[in-house]
């Protein structure tokens, strides 16, 4: 079961670090996306909406990268963070849903449990 974890944990970080270029992206898009828009409550909604996403989503990332890490050191709060991102990432179909499945049944595997708390 370690040999999955160290699995999940790089999957978590590389996912996660595609979840920040495209926050990166939903935010340049929707700020261009605003200024074509050519109104000023049209630039201001769609700025507005783009931004709460783009925080949104490199959150998540964020949260996703750090626990990644934290996996490979078998950090107990690090398996818990991971099993909240993997929920959230249930919704994205179907990558998400791939490698959220996958991470779920690693991190609440009791095998994997016993490891993290004997790590402790």
């Amino acid at each position: 079961m370690r040999s999955h974890i160290k699995v999940v944990a790089i999957i978590n970080i590389l996912y996660s670090a595609l979840g920040l270029i495209a926050a990166a992206g939903v935010l340049v898009g929707g700020i261009f996306g605003g200024l074509m828009s050519g109104g000023v409550i049209s630039f201001l909604a769609v700025t507005a909406s783009s931004v709460f996403a783009a925080v949104l989503l490199g959150a998540l990332s964020l949260f996703g990268i750090i626990a990644g890490f934290g996996l490979l050191s078998h950090q107990q709060w690090a398996r818990y963070v991971t099993i909240v991102v993997s929920g959230f990432r249930l919704f994205k179909w179907p990558m998400g849903t791939l490698f959220g499945g996958y991470s779920l049944w690693v991190l609440l595997n009791d095998e994997t449990r016993d490891i993290f708390n004997s790590s402790l």
